[in-house]
């Protein structure tokens, strides 16, 4: 027996049997009012497939959600693993990785020769520079001593260089037909070739075994740093004129941001107004028009009617069209070089409707180009693969969760890095648009239902406990000898 009959057992018979017909109803009212979420709710769907070597893990939205998805803020998008269940999911913006480029280029080396020993540039010097400023020649004073050995390598940098880009390291050959080789050496920095600046001290080593393998540490790297003269002195080992010494410059650029785009093509015209029918979803955040003609200048203005609901009748009026870009778009040929219009960039907007009105004379009917940013979703990839990206439905909830929900303490720079699932080719459900719909209504008819049925039950059961109430108290006043009231 339910545990809340058996508290009731007491009551009267037709007070009891209806609680029971009603704690029997509720679960099945319950089955009735909630709604599906299942793949096949929805009318598009997009397989995913990870390689199940990290938890964690993203996909930057495809075109085809944007263009089926019915609701702005992608409220319909849903994600399902092999068995059917929802999985939770983040939506972010794009995260901007940072790409290094490294380059190498050669530098003029200059042998400096001095005493034995000494590690500084020996005192009259003579220094002879282009006039670019590039070194020609470094020579040392012409009282040298026969004992003067190598001391240093003055190098320039700006010597065949084509960029000012940072240098982060020297790469060091050895001379032709020398083996092993090991030194600790110093680097000094210079703009000016008067002041100069210790930037780093490094261990050089080229070591060679008998079959001729070599391990070799020819690098002295550094911070990045601009600098145009570099000084090599030695700390330890012998002093060696190398053959070669390149400079490896470094480049950081971020990567390029994700766009998508579609054409649309314009429908009935309104007056001179050229109406284009819009995915709901798309966050335009540039427009273009996708000319044909040669020769062709059109002043526009591009924007959205705005509606608002009628209180005196409850439908929607239509206002007069809101603008968000007035630009001049062209195609045209000159000196036989061609010169088309770029996109403009515009407020994010969500649009059903896109609405071209020509400032004069519309010389064609062209298409209107929307492009936007992609957002990137984030999930845990648990439960069994195929995973299933649905989307596509009327009237249902966000399934999104917080970020920290799927990647919690996770930073941007790892977040930009997570592996990319794997996304299959999108296809179209037996629930299509018509049958889905249905669907949805079908399930809001069946929860009508059950909210009139439970008004029905609860009704039931309060005329029954007033009738028992009532015939309670005739009961006790006759046993009492008291007229009814």
């Amino acid at each position: 027996m339910h545990p809340i009959l058996a508290r009731l057992s007491t009551f009267p018979r037709s007070v009891t049997l209806s609680l029971t017909i009603a704690l029997n109803v509720l679960p099945v009212a319950q089955a009735l009012a909630a709604p599906g979420d299942q793949p096949q709710d929805y009318a598009h769907a997009i397989p995913l497939s990870v390689s199940g070597k990290h938890a964690v893990v993203q996909l930057p939205l495809p075109r085809a959600v944007y263009l089926a998805a019915r609701q702005p803020d992608l409220a319909d998008l849903r994600l399902f693993d092999a068995a059917g269940r929802p999985m939770p999911f983040a939506l972010i913006d794009q995260v901007q990785q940072a790409q290094e480029q490294r380059s190498s280029t050669p530098v003029a080396v200059f042998p400096v020769r001095g005493p034995a020993g000494s590690t500084r540039l020996p005192p009259g010097l003579e220094i002879r520079t282009g006039d670019n400023g590039a070194l020609i020649s470094v020579t040392a004073p012409g009282n040298r001593g026969a004992g003067d050995a190598l001391a240093s390598l003055v190098l320039d940098l700006q010597a065949g260089a084509t960029s000012s880009k940072p240098v982060a390291a020297l790469a060091l050959s050895l001379p032709p037909g020398q083996g092993s080789y090991s030194a600790q050496v110093a680097l000094d920095i210079s703009d000016d070739l008067q002041e100069w600046e210790e930037l780093a001290v490094a261990s050089l080593s080229w070591l060679v075994n008998r079959q001729g393998a070599s391990v070799r540490k020819d690098r002295i790297a550094f911070p990045p740093r601009a600098f145009r003269f570099a000084r090599i002195r030695w700390i330890e080992g012998a002093p060696v004129e190398f053959s070669a010494v390149a400079a490896e410059r470094l480049a950081t650029a971020q990567a390029p941001e994700r766009w998508e785009s579609v054409v649309l093509q314009p429908g009935p015209a309104t007056g001179t107004d050229l109406l284009y029918e819009a995915p709901i979803a798309v966050p335009v955040e540039s427009i273009g028009l996708a000319l044909q003609h040669q020769n062709v200048v059109m002043p526009v203005l591009v924007g959205h009617y705005q509606k608002q609901p009628d209180r005196r009748t409850g439908s929607m009026l239509q206002l007069p069209l809101r603008p968000v870009a007035n630009a001049t778009f062209y195609r045209l040929t000159q000196d036989g070089q061609p010169r088309v219009s770029g996109d403009i960039a515009v407020p994010l907007t969500h649009a059903s409707q896109w609405v071209v009105r020509p400032q004069g004379s519309a010389p064609e009917r062209p298409g209107l180009r929307l492009r936007w940013k992609p957002a990137v979703l984030v999930f845990v990839a648990g439960g069994a693969q195929p995973y299933t990206l649905a989307f596509g439905r009327d009237a249902v909830r966000s399934g999104q969760v917080p970020l920290s929900q799927v990647a919690p303490g996770f930073s941007m720079r790892e977040l930009a890095v997570l592996e990319q699932a794997q996304a299959g080719g999108p296809v179209r459900l037996q629930a299509d648009a018509d049958s889905a719909r249905g669907a949805q209504e079908e399930r809001q008819a069946s929860r009508t239902r059950v909210t009139w049925l439970w008004a029905l039950l609860l009704a039931g059961v309060a005329v029954l406990a007033g009738m028992v109430w009532k015939l309670s108290r005739q009961m006790r006043g006759a046993s009492e000898g008291t007229p009814p009231a």
